[in-house]
């Protein structure tokens, strides 16, 4: 036996050498259609919505600087950073998108992986994100206040959504962290059998 965390988890806790391919091929096999889906989605998604922020950020920042109006500014600041974050994730993304899931274990391994690796950096991303909004949020609040303006909406609902969100993410950060762990073990026991 091992004191291996993730020995049992893997199903390979009786076969310390070889591992069970049929036990795990078709788990793998479903993870990675399930990840090309939303990959995939994220991609078609991604690019208009980077583009589409980026030039809403622009026409946002003429609109505040013809006007005077430092908040549009600050928040067409806000909309071009994390369109370009988007547009990022995307670019990172766009490589481990296709995949054959009808291949032998070892590839499909290190494409989770690959996946695994690059989701695990676009959710930093959107933390950066959310650290982007809190703060150019705030820097615009702070001047439409200053301006004499009233805050439009909730200050208080704003930052318990920028807090959801960025909870959201550190767990489901955390969560593929472990996946990603227990992909690396599965693959080093299999590159020693």
């Amino acid at each position: 036996m091992t004191n291996d965390a993730y020995w049992d988890e893997l199903g390979v806790a009786w076969c310390a050498v070889k591992p069970e391919a049929e036990i795990i091929l078709p788990r793998l096999k479903a993870r990675l259609r399930r990840q090309s889906l939303l990959i995939t989605a994220g991609l078609v998604l991604g690019l208009p919505l980077g583009a589409a922020g980026i030039a809403l950020g622009l026409y946002t920042i003429a609109i505040g600087w013809q006007g005077g109006a430092w908040f549009f500014v600050t928040r067409g600041t806000a909309i071009i950073l994390v369109s370009g974050l988007v547009l990022y994730a995307w670019m990172m993304l766009r490589p481990v998108c296709a995949g054959d899931a009808g291949r032998a274990l070892p590839y499909m391994l290190r494409l989770a992986i690959a996946r695994l690796e690059r989701l695990l950096a676009a959710a930093r991303l959107g933390l950066y994100a959310c650290i982007v909004l809190a703060v150019f949020g705030s820097a615009g609040m702070m001047l439409r206040m200053a301006a004499g303006k009233p805050v439009q909406g909730s200050i208080l609902l704003f930052y318990v959504i920028i807090a959801g969100c960025a909870a959201g993410l550190f767990f489901h950060g955390r969560a593929m962290r472990a996946t990603l762990v227990r992909y690396k073990h599965l693959q080093q026991v299999l590159d020693a059998a």
